[in-house]
């Protein structure tokens, strides 16, 4: 009997081990969530023969593969071959799901890698071109660029605006380059901003594409950008007259901001014989690059912050936002104190009727990857928004947000707004 309960015991423990192992898609995934790439991506080619008609493999595959191009290290051989290999997956993706929406969003993230690469060789018409295709893809849906249009217009004229990434800077670039909309700003994504090719394209700017900044370094500097020895240092900000004019500043007022070192290492240091040795601290070129282009353009243009932004990329520089919606707006004072904190005139703007009258159409075009993000943000401000209302206009914020914006995206978040009105 004891022989028997072993067998049946092995038996069943050989049954359940393959009934539990991964297929290949699965290995596939586990891989990646290794940063296995190269694995990952020969396990979906072992698969998508095996299962020649789904289309979350051919998905798959151009993420992997444009991860591994733009996300990982430098891919050695890379050229625009590899490109059309990503965008033949999504295709066959998108051709066996329309409506794949994630597939869309990486078919944008393509583009706007290629769309990079134009504007490393100044090339206007094919920065003009990738655009256009990822528009043509579905990349841009309609409840999407009402959000650009919204992102955009809530800047004042000649802005710099910094953007979180993909989901804000990819179609605002559309709008600006196809639709002639709000071509005054300057678009510029927050994490790329420490390759020294695109802070000297930020510097020259491209005609009739990309208004430039001041940058007042030479091209030798900005081809040696590289990491900084800094400790936490103040340092003190030019003011425009308008900014000061508007917040009641004196003539000699400067924005003092407390900036401190973001890489770390375990190297020990003392500047002179009389210091103690302690780690030493770096300020990245990500942070040395913004410290110089707010040093260079405050006092000259306004400058915003996309609030789809880490705040990990600011060093501290977020004590001086002043909330407008769906950006906020760098200014000379330090926006603790209610009354600077938000700027209610763009969010009641931003909440007008007719600037969210495709967000119902968010539900059926929906991007995953992104459109759960930008629902917040709209969310966020009718709250921000909420805050400043007296009763009778909350009944009428109430019914706009019934109407508008309470479309069963996030019914969690939806149910929190609804008790906010009840309160």
């Amino acid at each position: 009997m004891r022989l028997i309960t072993t067998i049946l015991f092995i038996a069943m423990f050989i049954l359940n081990s393959c009934g539990q192992e991964l297929n290949l898609k699965e290995q596939a995934l586990e891989e990646f969530k290794k940063e296995h790439y190269n694995e990952a991506i020969h396990l979906l080619e072992q698969a998508v023969k095996e299962t020649p008609n789904d289309a979350e493999i051919y998905y798959y595959l151009g993420w992997f593969n444009h991860y591994r191009a733009y996300d990982s290290r430098p891919l050695s051989g890379y050229d625009f071959s590899y490109s059309e290999r990503i965008f033949q997956y999504l295709d066959k993706a998108l051709q066996l799901n329309p409506n794949y929406g994630d597939a869309k969003y990486f078919y944008g993230a393509e583009c706007s890698g290629n769309a990079f690469i134009a504007m490393q060789n100044y090339d206007a018409g094919k920065l003009k071109y990738y655009y256009k295709l990822a528009n043509d893809k579905g990349a841009y849906p309609d409840w999407l660029k009402e959000f650009g249009r919204n992102f955009l217009n809530s800047c004042n004229e000649n802005a710099i605006l910094f953007t979180g990434g993909n989901a804000d800077f990819d179609v605002c670039s559309y709008l600006q380059l196809h639709e002639n909309l709000r071509t005054d700003i300057t678009l510029i994504p927050i994490g790329n901003i420490d390759r020294p090719w695109y802070v000297q394209f930020l510097k020259n700017g491209l005609k009739g594409s990309v208004r430039n900044i001041e940058i007042k370094l030479t091209d030798k500097q900005i081809l040696d950008i590289h990491p900084f020895k800094w400790d936490t240092t103040t340092v003190s900000i030019q003011v425009s007259q308008t900014d000061k004019k508007q917040f009641k500043l004196p003539d000699n007022y400067q924005l003092q901001w407390e900036l401190s070192p973001d890489l770390f290492s375990e190297r020990m240091h003392s500047k002179i014989e009389s210091e103690n040795a302690k780690k030493r601290t770096y300020l990245s070129p990500q942070r040395a690059i913004l410290l110089q282009i707010i040093e260079n353009n405050f006092s000259q243009r306004p400058i915003y912050f996309s609030n789809f932004c880490s705040t990990v990329f600011y060093g501290g520089l977020n004590k001086y936002f002043q909330n407008c919606g769906l950006v906020s707006q760098l200014i000379p004072i330090s926006t603790k104190e209610k009354e600077f904190a938000f700027n209610y005139d763009k969010l009641e703007n931003l909440l007008r009727v007719e600037n969210i009258k495709d967000f119902k159409t968010l539900v059926n075009n929906d991007i995953p990857r992104i459109s759960g993000m930008i629902v917040s943000g709209y969310y966020a401000a009718l709250l921000n928004l909420l805050g400043s209302k007296d009763k009778s206009e909350c009944v009428l914020l109430k019914e706009l947000f019934e109407r508008h914006l309470k479309i069963g995206y996030d019914k969690e978040y939806e149910n929190e707004i609804q008790n906010e009105f009840e309160k």
